[in-house]
């Protein structure tokens, strides 16, 4: 079978699908009506868009500097003004983890039984509470427990919006719109260099508070006040009532599309699903490649400021320093998504990002040049954050049901996230300057994820091809109308997987 069919197969229902099984075919079907059709739906596209994926991307933005801030305070002199010593700050980064992890699954169950605009809203404004306290404590315990709560606050966000953008769009267009949020987290890395620069060189002392709490303070207002916003602007789901932001065209085009795509289910809770989604080998592969993900993004994220400063530079030099990286990252991130979704291909995508990372770690590991070692530090991030979007989009286009994919996403990000414990220990000060563990250690760990992808690559590659030869090529556009579909899910003999 060609590629080109192979990837059709794979692909949501298109606007010729939904055409198809709105209209009945008479000789009123006119080529009109169609392009009228295919208008509505671009229409749709389009306000969902504008609706949901700015509003996201600001979120996660502040999600990632609030998470990732704590590396430019270490800067500014947290570690000596709060007493620190031993691995008290290292327990600090750890514990973030901690109640990240612990959340995971109970946020996605919950999100869309308290509706995710009330959701979000909640669990942002309090992260934001949690980093404000951070610029009033004065020990290590204080420092702690406020990453703790942090973290736990954060699952209302992370792993959540990725499950609620698969209610809202096709599987051709999910990588592209994960990956523009998403990308705000690499706008976040460039952001924090600018705003750590700004405030330590401005407000340090200002009112008697020291430069690395106005930090914390300057970065934590935004995120309550946009929570609140939250609670209005941010929008349900296409099945949720009064949505007045779509008119009752565009609003039944959207509940037609997310249940041709398989979004069929309205329990809250399926156990059949909840194990499937525990015993289902994909998941566990696509664990790989986040596990490995999430060691070299655990460090970096909080680390970057402390290489490149022991590259040679001055503090205040390696938080400027600090955003070239991110905004060659932010970059890459869109145009390999876009490709992504543009031929359906994850598992390709992810094995050439990773090798792009992995030779970045090489650059550090091998030479004194500060040059070369700067560009690894590019490469390493233009490796690592196009991971994220393709990662979760590959295993939400995979699931089946709402149970099934909520569970699938939070278990992939959550086991990941304990491993991500490891990236925030593997960096050590006197390691410094050339770090050779630590980037030995997350060479081996982004090697994992292009190793990890391939062989999932594989396996799904092999089993769309068995289907194909025993059931003929999958011809069902609307996944709703498929018989036993929420028993099997996935593995209904008409559902083909993305690759």
């Amino acid at each position: 079978m060609s590629k080109s069919v192979d990837r059709k197969m794979s692909r949501g229902p298109s606007t010729e699908d939904i055409i198809e099984d709105t209209l009945p075919s008479t000789t009123e079907t006119t080529v009109d009506k169609i392009e009228e059709i295919s208008s509505l739906e671009k229409k749709l596209v389009r306000k969902i868009d504008l609706r949901l994926i700015p509003w996201l991307a600001i979120l996660y933005l502040m999600l990632s500097l609030d998470r990732n801030n704590i590396g430019n305070a270490r800067l500014g002199g947290l570690e000596k003004d709060l007493h620190l010593e031993g691995n008290d700050y290292y327990t600090a980064l750890t514990i973030f983890f901690a109640g990240y992890v612990i959340f995971h699954i109970p946020s996605n169950l919950v999100v869309k039984r308290l509706r995710p605009s009330f959701w979000i809203a909640f669990t942002m404004v309090m992260w934001g509470i949690c980093s404000l306290c951070q610029a009033f404590t004065h020990n290590a315990a204080g420092l702690i427990a406020c990453r703790f709560f942090l973290g736990t606050f954060e699952t209302g966000v992370g792993p959540s919006i990725p499950l609620v953008l698969s209610f809202w769009y096709q599987r051709d267009e999910l990588a592209l719109r994960v990956a523009i949020y998403f990308g705000s987290s690499t706008c976040a890395g460039a952001f924090a260099g600018a705003i750590a620069y700004g405030v330590l060189a401005t407000m340090d002392g200002a009112h008697g508070i020291a430069g690395w709490r106005w930090i914390f303070i300057v970065e934590a207002i935004p995120t309550i006040i946009l929570g609140l916003l939250s609670l209005v602007i941010m929008p349900d789901l296409p099945s949720s009532p009064n949505k007045r932001w779509l008119t009752p065209e565009e609003r039944e085009l959207a509940i037609q599309r997310t249940e041709m795509s398989g979004n069929t289910d309205k329990q809250f809770f399926d156990k059949k699903q909840f194990v499937a989604a525990l015993t289902d080998l994909k998941n566990w592969l696509a664990v790989g490649i986040y596990v490995g993900l999430n060691v070299a993004l655990g460090s970096y994220a909080v680390f970057l400021p402390t290489i490149i400063r022991d590259m040679g530079f001055a503090s205040l030099d390696a938080q400027l320093l600090s955003i070239p990286p991110y905004v060659a990252a932010c970059c890459l991130v869109f145009l390999i998504s876009w490709n992504s979704d543009r031929t359906m291909e994850r598992g390709f995508h992810i094995m050439g990002v990773s090798s792009l990372g992995a030779l970045g770690y090489i650059f550090l590991l091998a030479s004194e040049s500060v040059g070369l070692r700067y560009t690894g530090a590019i490469l390493v991030a233009c490796g690592i954050y196009p991971i994220i979007p393709l990662t979760l989009s590959w295993v939400s286009n995979n699931q089946l049901g709402h149970t099934k994919r909520a569970v699938a996403i939070a278990l992939v990000s959550m086991i990941a996230q304990v491993f991500a414990i490891v990236g925030t220990q593997v960096y050590r000060t006197e390691d410094g300057p050339r770090f050779i563990r630590g980037h030995a250690v997350c060479l081996a760990f982004i090697s994992l994820s292009g190793i990890s992808a391939c062989v999932l690559r594989i396996l799904l590659k092999r089993e769309n091809t068995r289907r194909n030869q025993t059931y003929g090529p999958a011809d069902v556009k609307d996944l709703s109308t498929l018989e036993d579909i929420d028993t099997l899910y996935d593995n209904h003999p008409q559902f083909r997987y993305a690759l």
